[in-house]
């Protein structure tokens, strides 16, 4: 028999998310393959991992079908975004490709479809003769109003059963895993 993958979480149809004595949620699934490993004590670290994992792929999913539900990328609708956030609806190129974390010409590729639909336009920036604005356009505007109202209704779903107090403890501890994976790289 071969040795369990904990890399890649299983979709919702692979776990089965059972209720402890305590009220928490465990995948019994990802119990028996920690055990067939001989798990030890870091059993809880890479349970806890493997939860994570299948939430933020089951969350980067949700958003892809969110997206392509607005007929756009889940990229382009995170240009619009910020764009729509953003002092009077208009960023750099390069602080669009930065913000995302992508090459500045993934970035110029994002904006030439959101132009090509309408949703932005390239403008020269006042301030800086070399630089180019994406400004989001008064369509732009209008189709991120309607994204946002579809967005808070598919945010409080994700969200349903979580107490204000939850809410903030989640943000923390994703926070504090950030924090350490940020230090544990620069140790390396």
């Amino acid at each position: 028999m071969g040795k369990p993958d904990l890399r890649e979480p299983q979709g919702a149809a692979g776990s089965q998310l059972e209720t402890d004595a305590d009220g928490h949620l465990h995948d019994v699934a990802m119990q028996r393959r920690l055990r067939e490993m001989g798990g030890g004590g870091s059993a809880d670290v890479l349970e806890a991992l493997a939860a994570l994992r299948l939430a933020a792929k089951q969350i980067h999913d949700s958003m892809d079908r969110f997206a392509e539900g607005h007929g756009l990328s889940d990229s382009r609708l995170r240009v619009l975004m910020r764009l729509y956030y953003s002092p009077s609806h208009q960023l750099p190129l390069g602080t669009l490709a930065e913000g995302s974390s992508v090459t500045p010409r993934t970035m110029t590729d994002v904006v030439d479809v959101l132009e090509r639909d309408g949703l932005v336009k390239r403008v020269a920036d006042p301030a800086d003769r070399r630089s180019i604005l994406a400004l989001l356009t008064a369509e732009g505007q209008a189709r991120v109003s309607l994204i946002r109202r579809d967005a808070i209704a598919n945010q409080a779903v994700i969200a349903k059963g979580f107490t204000p107090d939850q809410l903030v403890q989640l943000r923390h501890l994703c926070l504090l895993l950030v924090q350490n994976l940020n230090s544990a790289q620069k140790e390396s």
